[in-house]
């Protein structure tokens, strides 16, 4: 298994947290840097930038920790300017706004559409489009023994790309008409998912028990974060 990706799904799955979210995150703050140090003048990218009227508030948050403040500038002045002309268009082919015509009818409707985006936020598409091929790349790789070994020493997926990884399984049998591959496949990840949900369900116990005041003495161990991991793992973390 040589596929893009493969070996940093590996390497991720020594760090603390999903691999996948790990890897998701890294990629959407690549994808930011490279649009504020290499793309910023970049005609395609800028027209892909405005059509979704900017970014997302998560992924705008991003552009406002200040690394390119110039670049940010120039990006977010082309869409304002965009978003005046659509509002002043929307304006003229509508009765005016003190009319009261136009509270009367749709007005506030139409200038609303007229402020849609016409493409998402680029950040998140590209995103969507990475966690899609990182569920296919695990699930293309559960017969493989390196994997195998990194996801059961890992923390485990979080429950939306655990999903999104059995529906993968579900997608390459589907094409290869193999239904024994398929379940063999889902055996697999079942059986080291759930082991890894099992202790951390353990670790929830004992830090429930210490934390009862019967038990103050006793000092916490691993289980002291373990309330924390669990929120990560059963939400996921998305940026």
């Amino acid at each position: 298994m040589t596929t893009f990706g493969f070996h940093d799904l590996i390497e991720a799955c020594a760090e603390p947290g999903c691999p996948v979210c790990r890897l998701l995150r890294r990629d959407v703050r690549r994808q930011i840097d490279t649009l504020l140090y290499e793309f910023v003048l970049d005609q395609g990218a800028q027209r892909r930038f405005r059509a979704g009227r900017g970014l997302c508030g998560a992924h705008g948050e991003l552009l406002a920790e200040g690394r390119n403040a110039l670049g940010t500038a120039a990006l977010q002045f082309a869409v304002i300017s965009d978003v005046l002309d659509a509002l002043d268009s929307a304006v003229r082919e509508r009765v005016p706004l003190h009319s009261a015509r136009f509270f009367k009818g749709s007005g506030g409707d139409a200038l609303a559409t007229a402020l849609d985006a016409d493409l998402p936020c680029m950040v998140c598409a590209q995103r969507d489009q990475d966690e899609r091929r990182y569920a296919e790349i695990i699930a293309g790789g559960l017969g493989d023994a390196r994997l195998l070994a990194a996801y059961r020493e890992s923390d485990g997926l979080c429950l939306p790309h655990f999903r999104a990884v059995l529906q993968a399984v579900r997608g390459l049998s589907s094409h290869s008409g193999d239904a024994r591959s398929q379940a063999e496949r889902v055996r697999a990840v079942v059986a080291i998912q759930r082991a890894i949900w099992e202790r951390l369900k353990d670790e929830l116990a004992e830090f429930m028990r210490k934390s009862d005041f019967h038990n103050a003495a006793e000092t916490m161990g691993a289980e002291a974060d373990s309330w924390r991991r669990a929120i990560a793992l059963l939400s996921g973390r998305p940026i």
